[in-house]
């Protein structure tokens, strides 16, 4: 199997410094460095199964989405699409809500980012964006990927086909079972489409401070970050100013 690193941290390499995880958590969230690393838990165990014709690109960019899609699978058998998680717990998914138990009252609450939900518009955001190649592909169930191996989900009726790690050797088998629907040529092109794709850029001429900022990010003047982040720079301007206030009084009192 092929594989194709393309990390929107660091450049294209699986090998990431202090620094590059420190800013994908700071951009993609508290959970991107663990996310990551799934990635190469499953990249790693598709690789035992699938044979030289497939090709896994990880982390593909595109023009419409706000996130990289964490893996796709390009084979003779089409393009699938992989959301990875390290997530651990329970879970539930009930009229496309997705649950976490809360393990102090033994009680569901809902729970964001709802990851059968992203994984869909990742899947369709990877079709439509094909669709604009000339690539029409029947509509296959993507994969909603869990690395932990102490995780539960109750999902009887999901839209995406969960993928548990101790499962993915014989949903690589099955793969392999499926028509085959692109030759040769049909691969490369699709690979060199996805490995080249990038997230849209702003126009030049585009006045930035007329945008609708997303739904998720609060603005303060110019400055826009998701509440997480607001919460982290809050927390560092009181320590900062403790250290001020402790400084001040050593040098007073010396």
């Amino acid at each position: 199997m092929k594989i194709i690193e393309r990390s929107p941290i660091g450049g294209e390499s699986d090998q990431t410094n202090l620094g590059d995880r420190a800013k994908g958590i700071w951009q993609f969230g508290l959970s991107w460095d663990q996310d990551i690393q799934a990635q190469q838990v499953l990249i790693k165990d598709l690789g035992k199964s699938l044979e030289n014709s497939y090709t896994v690109i990880s982390n593909v960019a595109l023009p419409d989405f706000s996130l990289p899609v964490p893996i796709v699978l390009v084979g003779p058998i089409g393009v699938r699409t992989f959301y990875v998680s390290a997530a651990k717990g329970i879970y539930r998914l009930k009229d496309d809500n997705w649950y976490e138990l809360d393990d102090k009252n033994q009680r569901y609450k809902l729970s964001r980012p709802n990851l059968v939900r992203r994984t869909e518009l990742m899947s369709r955001a990877i079709n439509d964006y094909l669709k604009q190649e000339g690539y029409y592909f029947e509509k296959k169930k993507a994969v909603l990927f869990f690395s932990q191996p102490g995780i539960h989900v109750d999902a009887p009726q999901s839209s995406v086909h969960m993928l548990f790690s101790d499962g993915v050797d014989h949903f690589a088998t099955r793969l392999l079972q499926e028509e085959t629907i692109l030759d040769s040529s049909e691969l490369r092109h699709i690979t060199g489409i996805l490995t080249k794709s990038k997230p849209a850029k702003p126009k030049k001429k585009e006045n930035l401070h007329s945008l609708k900022p997303p739904q998720e990010l609060i603005g303060v003047g110019q400055f826009m970050f998701k509440p997480w982040q607001w919460i982290v720079i809050f927390v560092l301007a009181i320590l900062m100013l403790i250290t001020i206030i402790l400084t001040a009084y050593v040098l007073v009192n010396y």
